[in-house]
């Protein structure tokens, strides 16, 4: 079974966004940050937190292997430019790198270097800590940073717009840089192997973006992301716990029962000075406190008794059914009454007012007495007349009491007076409230806004009473609000519980223990109802952040590790070995063995330095200096091997402090390193630097870039193209001055004879230097070099050859140029002959022919 094949066959029971991640890097080679985004999206709707991709379906089918492929493309490094923002770097500046071989990069310590290099550390790829990149100390004004880097890639350039917060670009973390801090991890630490045979990459793109996923989640639910802040509540109230446990399974309706009412709110102030009042008084003050208020608010109470039991919706509908019975009734009489009581000068002879006369008159006769009959008969006297009494008036009148005495009459006339006894009862009602004013200011300071709410009860039972005194009743009556009464008697009923509890001091203890808790609780309660919108907030937070660690608990790669140790074990580890043992032999390093110790880690494998035959298995403890950077660098390119790049390595400070032996043999092997590829190099050394420029000519290097930077009072990072004249070797200062003749030759074709010998003294000082140089180099065969500490003895055996010749040569050529040079002050009696541009000419042709003759036919190297 093929590598692919176990892989696709051991996904298949794991989440399904594992599935899609090999399905993708099948199809696509890699995982891009977007398709990793897309990852994690269907990895959150399998718990509910997105909705679910239309095509989700899909994800879970069976895995297409055929046609999967894996390239990989050189990266070139052409230019950094566009810095702002950087340190004090300074802006439209722009480094041009040698594409197809070396670049020497110099700048004294300030000049910008290690800024340039951290820029390239964050954009490219490198081992160990990175440190952050900052603006400028010494500005008010910092930009924020960026850079643009334009590569090459497989024969194609682009554009890298960099900035501390952009994503890693692929093609940028392709190219390695090695620093000091790359030199310390990889002889203390262990890091990832890069290589990717056909198929395998499947495992690592599946692993980098489990990382990634759990970055993202790490990152989203990182402390208090989020999550709004809310102080904790310390009291222990419930509403305090309720807080502090917040889960993220908490209903809105769970939030809403742990608010304070507005009315729990009005009240906090009022409790605050009862407290304050409480705490300095005796028990027996308290409880004659409470009791007055007690003796003060019930007569108050009591006011309401009355009104309470005539007003009600209950005693409404009663008096409605008497007006209705009583209407109902009074059709019948009138009925009755047009039977038998028509053609009647007045039309409401019998209703209930006339009955009222009626009964008067009957109770006035009866009250007579004298045996007088009522009604009349024919020949007495009307009681309400006093005429005498005819035939006609006194049947009239034997009708009436007929009518009267009927059943139904009866009935009418009794239910009329029942209604108007109970108006009659309604009317006495007292509803003037203004005598408790006091008890209604003692309500208000109790429970705040109650006094309002009492006088608003008294105008609806005003409103009320009216309706009840009306003629004819409506309908129906809506009902009235008994909130303010019921909190009026509820105040009284905890004013007598607490008058109960005060008996001695210990009570007072512990009732103003218990107001104090109260007091605590509502206002922990309103402290939930000000923050109820942001406490639903991180409920729903914290249930995304409960889901996200289930997808967090998926990222676990040791699975994916298993795998991969056993895939890689034959086809990276030992190419790896080799590559470095052969990195060591090129270092000429033999002082002790050196063996590289493996496992695999998160999906990655991993490699260590390792000591044989010894106690002490830290390199960086038994190494010089110089022996762990050259072992460093040796496991830098044993992994450049190993991995089978091609891309450009940069190299920060490579010999930082080394010695000349071991500063020669990186210089060696980085040169020949950027034979195979492009090599960037940033130095301060200038030493370092000219081992550099030696060993380029030594190896027939010729693609050479040279960047120098300067800075000024202001701004570091200034690019200037030319290499530092210090570190140039014999040849490529006579390279420099063939451009200075050039410019010679122009001033003398157009500029004046002053000009042209004021020109030509710069250019004999360094002509000067010039056969200092080649003296040191080629005649002496650099038996001495300046900037080192050793002498190179083997060297002597090349000097037998110096001749009277060398020195008239030497001589002649030297005194030459200190005649012309700036320096000497030269007596104005003497004078020298104006040189001509065919002799400043013929002098720097004279160093090249004498240097090609040490090279050629005296073999110096």
């Amino acid at each position: 079974m093929t590598p692919v094949e176990r892989i696709v066959d051991w996904v298949s029971d794991k989440p399904t966004w594992w599935q899609l991640a090999i399905k993708i890097t099948l199809q696509n080679g890699s995982l891009t940050d977007d398709n990793i985004q897309f990852l994690f999206n269907t990895a959150q709707s399998e718990y509910g937190l997105v909705p679910k991709h239309p095509k989700y379906a899909s994800f879970t089918s069976p895995i297409d292997i055929t046609g999967f492929t894996s390239e990989e493309y050189s990266v070139k490094l052409n230019t950094l430019s566009g810095v702002k923002g950087v340190a004090a770097l300074a802006e439209q500046q722009c480094l041009a790198f040698e594409p197809n071989g070396l670049t020497i990069g110099y700048g004294d310590n300030g000049a910008g270097k290690s800024s340039y290099a951290a820029i390239l550390k964050h954009a490219c790829l490198t081992r160990g800590a990175l440190k952050p990149i900052v603006g400028n100390v010494f500005s008010t004004n910092n930009k924020p940073p960026q850079a643009l880097l334009n590569v090459e890639v497989n024969g194609s350039n682009r554009s890298i717009n960099w900035t501390p917060d952009s994503k890693p670009d692929k093609d940028a973390k392709s190219i390695r840089v090695f620093d000091t801090a790359s030199a310390h991890h990889y002889l203390s630490s262990e890091d990832t192997l890069g290589y990717k045979p056909v198929g395998l990459n499947l495992l690592t793109e599946l692993t980098k973006a489990a990382d990634s996923i759990k970055r993202m989640i790490e990152e989203d639910t990182m402390g208090t992301n989020g999550l709004v802040s809310i102080s904790p509540l310390p009291s222990g109230s419930p509403a305090s716990v309720f807080l502090s446990k917040l889960s993220g399974l908490e209903t809105e309706q769970e939030v809403n029962t742990h608010c304070a009412t507005q009315e729990e709110i009005d009240s906090i102030e009022t409790r605050k000075a009862e407290l304050i009042q409480y705490k300095v008084q005796s028990a027996a003050q308290i409880k004659a406190g409470l009791l007055s208020r007690k003796q003060l608010l019930t007569p108050l109470a009591n006011f309401f008794s009355s009104p309470l039991k005539l007003l009600n919706v209950q005693e409404f509908d009663r008096l409605k059914q008497l007006e209705l019975d009583a209407i109902a009734k009074q059709e019948i009489v009138d009925k009755l009454r047009l039977q038998t009581l028509s053609n009647l000068p007045f039309e409401n002879i019998c209703n209930s007012e006339w009955s009222q006369l009626w009964a008067a008159a009957k109770a006035f006769i009866q009250k007579e007495g004298k045996e007088l009959e009522f009604p009349p008969n024919t020949g007495d006297s009307c009681p309400l007349c006093l005429q005498d009494i005819g035939i006609d008036s006194a049947n009239k009148l034997k009708e009436f009491e007929a009518f009267i005495q009927n059943s139904a009459a009866k009935d009418a006339r009794a239910t009329s007076q029942a209604l108007a006894i109970a108006k009659q009862a309604v009317n006495t009602v007292n509803l003037n409230v203004i005598q408790y004013e006091a008890a209604l200011n003692e309500a208000e300071n109790i429970k705040n806004g109650l006094k309002v709410r009492l006088n608003e009860f008294v105008t609806q039972l005003t409103e009320r009473k009216n309706i009840f005194l009306m003629k004819r009743l409506p309908a129906s009556l809506e009902g009235v609000g008994l909130s303010p009464y019921t909190d009026l008697t509820g105040v009284i009923t905890e004013l007598d519980q607490e008058i109960g509890k005060i008996t001695n001091d210990d009570n007072q203890a512990k009732f103003i223990a218990q107001k104090d808790a109260d007091l605590i609780a509502i206002q922990d309660r309103k402290y939930i109802a000000d923050h109820r919108d942001n406490i639903l907030s991180n409920i729903k937070r914290l249930h995304t952040v409960a889901m996200l660690q289930q997808i967090k608990n998926e990222c676990n790669t040791r699975s994916v590790s298993t795998l991969s140790s056993s895939i890689y074990s034959d086809g990276v580890i030992e190419p790896l070995k080799q590559s470095f043992q052969s990195e060591l032999n090129a270092f000429g390093f033999n002082r002790f063995t050196i063996e590289v110790k493996t496992r695999n880690k998160g999906g990655h494998q991993q490699f260590k330095l390792h000591l044989s035959n010894s106690g002490e298995s830290v390199v960086a403890k038994v190494a010089s200096e110089g022996e762990q950077r050259c072992i460093a660098i040796a496991s830098f390119l044993a992994e450049m091997k190993a991995d089978a790049r091609e891309s450009a390595v940069i190299f920060d400070d490579p010999v930082n402090s080394l010695s000349h032996q071991w500063s020669a043999r990186v210089a060696d092997r980085l040169v020949t390193e950027s034979l195979e590829r492009q090599v960037i190099i940033f130095t301060h050394d200038i030493v370092f630097y000219k081992l550099l420029l030696e060993a380029s000519e030594r190896l027939s290097q010729d693609n050479i870039g040279y960047i120098s930077l300067e800075r000024s009072r202001d701004y570091a990072g200034l690019v200037r193209t030319n290499p530092p004249w210090d570190a140039l070797t014999t040849s490529k200062r006579i390279g420099v001055l063939n451009t200075k003749l050039q410019n010679l030759r122009n001033i003398d074709a157009s500029g004046t004879g002053t000009e042209f010998r004021d020109a030509t003294r710069p250019f004999y000082s360094l002509l000067r230097e010039a056969w200092e140089r080649l003296v040191e180099e080629k005649l002496l065969n650099k038996v001495v070099n300046r900037f080192e500490r050793g002498i190179h003895i083997q060297r002597l055996t090349r000097l037998d050859d110096i001749a009277q010749v060398d020195f008239d040569t030497i001589n002649s050529a030297y005194d030459k140029c200190c005649n012309n040079f700036s320096g000497h002050d030269t007596s104005t009696g003497m004078g020298h002959p104006f040189l001509t541009i065919d002799e400043v000419a013929g002098d720097l042709e004279a160093i090249k022919v004498y240097l090609a003759h040490l090279q050629k036919d005296r073999k110096r190297t």
